[in-house]
């Protein structure tokens, strides 16, 4: 346990308590300044008793004058001492040399009175009250009366020898009495002004520190409020040097936190941190000695610790070495210093805290959770510039794709902690591969973008393509052990293949697809590879939409969007040939952008125009495993004004199959923005009752398959109703897909089945030519089915 030296207490120990006598000690310096002049007045006075003493005004000196310089050269050599003293700053700060000085100082006197002993007019036993003066100005009451009584002795001693020395003599005792009688009252006199004058500097001295102390408080208080951890250990150092500390530390339980430690200095254990803290809190510091320091002191000085609170918790120790063990003024100054500091730290840290989560707000939304790389947001940002730079300087600017072609086995296999391993592995070769100005993105599963500009020519691109894919064929150490994969990269660059950026990645993942399925690593893209630029050309798709009705009252309560392709040369393209295609590259996103967008669009327009209803639409594989899809749907949300719970995702079950654990997470997702989910084509997956429990959906549709035959097959019909019995007591409505005639609606409204869609309801039409089916229907100014915005009960 520490060694408590405030010397509040019966237990403090003595070298406190010896601190406590002298605790009205003056200002040594101000005393030493003031006994200094009052010593070279004592001293004119004796050169105006020599000048009287001499011709012409006097009767002359029996002896030499050298020997009156004596006391004279004895008063000089002590101002010497003194002053040299007072140059090294070194003040009187010892009961031996105070004492030297007054008893030289007498001894001068006593010199001086022999000399002019035989001179009876002589007033220089005026310099009597000057050693009782002295004392008097140390605060030394007890030494001032010896010191008098002492002289008054040898006064009366010099008169009487002086008496029988000379005949011209004579020891008067009126005289004698008169004289020690003023002696009295000046030595009693000066001694009580020596007294008041020694306490009012004192008492000057001390207001002078402490203001001096709150002085550097306030400065150190008011620059550490700069918000800056650096910044307040900094000002917190020099404030407390300035309060006159040497060596400041900041020290935590375990280590220095700030500071320099001293050669071969040891940092304390954390029981001496908390024993010194236990110590500290009845005083808010502690004044340390000794071994109980925790830290070599040289004789004479002190440690002082503060606590640094952080609200009720102490963060830290405020250590610093005093030169004098009585240290308690100043340690009540570094005591609110450290205060100060707690509050500035507390301060800085919770800005640095906000700061720091804003930062890694910024970087979340501009980079991918799992590797730290950009996202595609970003990716396109700097694209855009590298692109415009090209153009500039008249040099290339490359976009390559990058597809991991074994990692979904890779999840299958080992578990998706290993896949999400490998991606972050992946991830790093890819980075350590490309120049430090390129830019390396992750846009999908497993998909990589690598954007390279200030290209000479496609050769430089090509070698740059070629280290990357050799770098992604060496085998990935994960913990199940090492893991080999293939990777195909294709290559579009500007100004050759495109001149932005949406252009380069969209034939980027053409050369990409050509590269995958001809099993070539790299493909540079080719326009005979180009199989899909009808739809990267959005001219030639149109959105279609189906009615869903009410089964009770065949009332129109949503639509269904349908992606239709009109080949100039083909003809109507069914989807059946061109969403596979489009769902084997990234064209797969801009398509569903393209019919969200379009649909968004006719649902804002038929709400203004008072048709209430909801809008499904189809989620492919691809589409559910970006990972911007969220923040694209929020975007062309709010870009149409439409409300989430107007829009309903229609997912299917090879699509959760595909990769289950980040599929439920992303509907999840979309379910905390508020869209609805349907399970598309339900029944014809293989494991529907297995993820069922747990998907965040509103809706089962059941396959046309099931529900077209539902009155001819017995298997069908039982199919249909477990189904719909199954979705209402998990809470989901039920839609039936297929309905194509009236017995089948009827059939499905006595089985209780929510909504219907078919072709006995409504084929699919262009958006005009719904609103005024529905129109004709007298669906407008109907809200929908109230089923649909609560979930079964």
């Amino acid at each position: 346990m520490p060694e408590l030296l405030r010397g509040d207490g019966p237990d403090a120990p003595h070298a406190i308590r010896a601190a406590q006598v002298r605790s009205a000690d003056v200002d040594q310096e101000a005393v030493d300044n003031l006994i200094f002049w009052i010593r070279w007045f004592g001293a004119a006075l004796v050169v105006v008793q020599f000048g009287l003493n001499g011709p012409p005004f006097g009767r002359g000196m029996p002896y030499s004058r050298w020997w009156a310089a004596m006391p004279v050269g004895i008063l000089v050599a002590l101002q010497v001492v003194a002053l040299v003293r007072r140059r090294a700053r070194r003040s009187a700060v010892t009961d031996a040399w105070g004492v030297a000085q007054l008893v030289v100082d007498g001894l001068v006197v006593v010199l001086l009175l022999a000399m002019f002993t035989f001179d009876p007019g002589t007033a220089l036993w005026g310099l009597l009250v000057i050693p009782v003066l002295e004392a008097g100005v140390r605060g030394w009451r007890g030494r001032a009366l010896v010191t008098f009584g002492v002289l008054c002795v040898v006064y009366v001693g010099g008169e009487i020898l002086a008496a029988r020395l000379y005949a011209d003599r004579v020891v008067l005792l009126d005289s004698v009495t008169y004289r020690l009688g003023i002696l009295t009252i000046l030595a009693t006199c000066t001694a009580g002004l020596a007294g008041r004058l020694t306490e009012q500097i004192r008492r000057t001295t001390a207001a002078q520190e402490e203001a001096g102390r709150l002085r550097a408080v306030a400065v150190a208080t008011r620059r550490m409020s700069s918000l800056d951890i650096p910044t307040v250990v900094r000002e917190l150092t020099a404030a407390a040097q300035t309060l006159g500390f040497d060596d400041v530390q900041l020290r935590s339980r375990t280590a220095l936190v700030e500071g320099e430690a001293r050669p071969g200095e040891v940092t304390p254990s954390s029981e001496w941190f908390e024993a010194t803290v236990e110590a500290a809190r009845p005083a808010g510091y502690v004044v340390l000695a000794g071994e109980d320091a925790g830290l070599p002191l040289v004789e004479g000085e002190a440690l002082v610790a503060a606590p640094v609170m952080a609200g009720h918790e102490v963060q830290a120790l405020l250590v610093a070495r005093h030169p004098r063990a009585r240290a308690e003024d100043d340690a009540e100054a570094l005591t609110l210093l450290a205060a100060q500091a707690g509050a500035a730290l507390a301060n800085a840290l919770r800005y640095e805290e906000g700061r720091a989560f804003e930062e890694r707000l910024a970087h979340q939304s501009t980079h991918d959770a799992l590797t730290g790389l950009p996202n595609r947001a970003l990716l396109r940002d700097r694209a855009r510039t590298a692109v415009a730079r090209s153009r500039r300087q008249s040099t290339l600017v490359a976009v390559m794709i990058v597809d991991v072609d074994r990692f979904k086995e890779v999840n299958d296999l080992l578990g998706h902690a290993a896949g999400d391993a490998l991606l972050r592995q992946v991830a790093e070769r890819l980075t350590e591969g490309v120049r430090v100005e390129d830019t390396c993105a992750r846009v999908g599963g497993d998909e990589f973008v690598v954007v390279s500009a200030d290209h000479d020519n496609g050769e430089a691109v090509l070698e740059l393509a070629r280290r990357l894919l050799e770098s992604l064929n060496e085998p990935f150490p994960l913990d199940s052990g090492n893991v080999d994969i293939e990777a195909s990269i294709g290559i579009a660059w500007s100004p050759d293949h495109g001149d932005d950026i949406d252009t380069l990645l969209r034939r980027a993942d053409v050369a990409m697809s050509a590269a995958k399925e001809r099993r070539e690593g790299i493909l540079v893209y080719r326009q005979s590879d180009d199989q899909r630029r009808a739809l990267e050309s959005h001219e030639q798709l149109t959105t279609l939409f189906q009615p869903i009705v009410s089964v009770a009252s065949e009332r129109l309560v949503a639509v269904e969007a349908l992606v239709r392709w009109q080949h100039p040369s083909r003809g109507q393209v069914s989807p059946a040939e061109f969403i596979p295609l489009a769902e084997g590259t990234t064209v797969i996103h801009q398509l569903t952008d393209h019919v969200l967008d379009l649909s968004l669009e006719s649902l804002n327009s038929w709400l203004r125009r008072g048709l209430d209803i909801q809008l499904a639409v189809n989620l492919s594989t691809r589409t559910l495993l970006d990972v911007s899809l969220c923040q694209r749907l929020e975007s062309l949300l709010e870009h149409h004004d439409v409300s989430p719970d107007r829009v309903r995702l229609e997912i299917t079950e090879s699509t959760l199959l595909t990769d289950p654990t980040r599929a439920i997470a992303t509907m999840h997702r979309l379910k905390e923005i508020g869209l609805r989910l349907s399970v598309d084509d339900f029944g014809t997956g293989y494991a529907s009752m297995t993820y069922l429990k747990s998907l965040p959906v509103d809706e089962l549709k059941i396959d046309r398959l099931f529900v077209s035959d539902m009155l001819r097959s017995t298997r069908d019909g039982a199919m249909v109703n477990s189904v719909i019995d199954l979705a209402h007591g998990l809470g989901l409505h039920v839609v039936a897909e297929g309905v194509e005639d009236q017995d089948t609606l009827d059939a499905l409204c006595f089985v209780g089945c929510d909504l219907a869609q078919g072709y006995l309801v409504g084929r699919p039409m262009a958006a005009g030519a719904l609103f005024a089916w529905a129109q004709a229907r007298g669906d407008l100014g109907h809200r929908p089915d109230p089923r649909l915005s609560r979930a079964r009960p």
